[in-house]
């Protein structure tokens, strides 16, 4: 990673900066040639490119099966959100929504979709959590996680029967975790 240089710090900004500059010196950001942009990935633009073949304001990102992380997925696509289409986006974690809690945080997302944000809700498998179901029934949109290995086709199955086969844009295909043991799990 490229490190910037002012009086002695480091950072890991892209510009160096000299201090006290002279008035022929110039201020430069630059990127080294070599160096890839994530977002330049294609299988990062494949994957934005899928989840936007229907039009969503809120996409639920849910495991089809037990111990399956929605998080970091839920943060990559706020992200593209940003990057791809400028949009203002949200991540809103909803993994241990208790049964009580569930109309406030419909409320919530309302309040942040009718603001103009883009919400991604990140939610455990309806194995897990029972939560999951209704509030993937009331985004507009359910990318479901599927960890090669350990989610049960039923269990895929289930889920998207459950949730309604018309709000499903697709499934991600995760690599199980390294030191995991395998597992088909899920009902």
């Amino acid at each position: 990673m490229a490190r910037a240089r002012t009086e002695g710090k480091e950072s890991r900004d892209e510009v160096r900066v000299k201090p006290n500059p002279a008035s022929s010196t110039a201020l430069v950001a630059s990127r080294p040639r070599d160096v890839p942009q994530l977002w330049d990935d294609v299988r990062l633009q494949k994957l934005w490119l899928g989840v936007e073949k229907r039009e969503w304001r809120s996409l639920a990102v849910l495991g089809a099966s037990e111990s399956v992380e929605t998080i970091q997925i839920a943060e990559l696509l706020a992200q593209l959100a940003w990057r791809y289409r400028g949009q203002p986006s949200g991540v809103c974690d909803l993994r241990d929504l208790s049964m009580r809690l569930i109309d406030y945080q419909v409320q919530e997302m309302r309040a942040q979709i009718d603001s103009g944000t883009r919400l991604v809700v990140s939610l455990r498998s309806m194995f897990e959590n029972p939560t999951a179901t209704a509030i993937a029934k009331q985004s507009d949109a359910v990318l479901l996680c599927i960890v090669l290995g350990e989610t049960n086709f039923k269990a895929a199955e289930a889920t998207i029967a459950a949730v309604g086969r018309d709000r499903v844009l697709g499934s991600i295909v995760l690599r199980r975790r390294s030191g995991k043991p395998s597992r088909a799990n899920g009902r």
